[in-house]
């Protein structure tokens, strides 16, 4: 009897602590969504100057990102993952500095800098919650990876379109390109519905089409044509999202 009572406790407990990490992994990826969005319209506001809607829009992001942050903060006992929300923070201050000011080639750098330290510190966050997925969590987590990897790719296609471009830029690009064609061949492969599957397809023929000019650094800039196309394969994401949700 006193056996069968500490597997219920253990079980409980596990279950507990299971779900208390699907919510930190959740919100370290939503954190990185965030993060690549913001680097996005920050490229797009050096372009446009005083685009007050761009502007709103960043801030708006900054403020979920907070949010996200906290959120993990309260949930989470590790201290390493203390010290990343803390650090983001820091770097949340320096952002929220960085949108008042004079636009630069100097501050984008510094935007894609920031952006890349919340990918490097969610990535931390992650792997320290991690536990065997199932299969409906291993492609939900899918989903919304590929969700900030066209953010991710996007963001240092526009950046090399206004010379911030090197081979250390180019090959964080194609490592980023190489993470979609895999996540998206596993999707391919994955039995959804025929009406899920027709959406799979189409996230694929767009992404098949925009990558070409990911990897073209001569070829013609069309970020809102590039910008639209991700959005409506990022909404199809979310959709997909939803399914795996549902099916846990």
């Amino acid at each position: 009897m006193k056996k069968i009572i500490l597997i219920l406790i253990f079980s409980l407990l596990l279950f507990g602590s299971t779900r208390g990490d699907v919510k930190i992994i959740e919100a370290s990826e939503n954190i990185q969504y965030l993060s690549q969005k913001i680097a996005v319209d920050y490229l797009l506001l050096y372009n446009k100057k005083n685009d007050n809607f761009l502007k709103k829009r960043i801030e708006k992001n900054i403020n979920k990102l907070e949010s996200f942050a906290n959120e993990i903060l309260e949930m989470t006992k590790s201290d390493s993952t203390k010290y990343y929300i803390n650090y983001f923070k820091q770097d949340l201050n320096a952002i929220k500095k960085i949108i008042n000011q004079k636009k630069s080639i100097e501050n984008v750098n510094q935007i894609l800098n920031y952006a890349e330290e919340f990918i490097e510190g969610s990535d931390a966050i992650i792997d320290e919650h991690k536990y065997d997925y199932t299969k409906e969590e291993k492609m939900l987590m899918l989903s919304k990876k590929a969700q900030y990897l066209f953010e991710y790719v996007t963001s240092y296609y526009m950046a090399s379109k206004i010379g911030i471009s090197n081979d250390f830029n180019r090959e964080k690009m194609h490592r980023a390109i190489a993470k979609i064609d895999s996540i998206l061949l596993e999707a391919n492969e994955y039995n959804y519905s025929k009406e899920l599957k027709k959406n799979v397809e189409q996230i694929s023929t767009i992404w098949a089409a925009n990558k070409s000019f990911f990897s073209n650094e001569k070829g013609l800039y069309i970020p809102y044509i590039l910008l639209h196309s991700t959005q409506y394969s990022q909404d199809i994401l979310v959709k997909i999202e939803r399914y795996h949700k549902q099916n846990l």
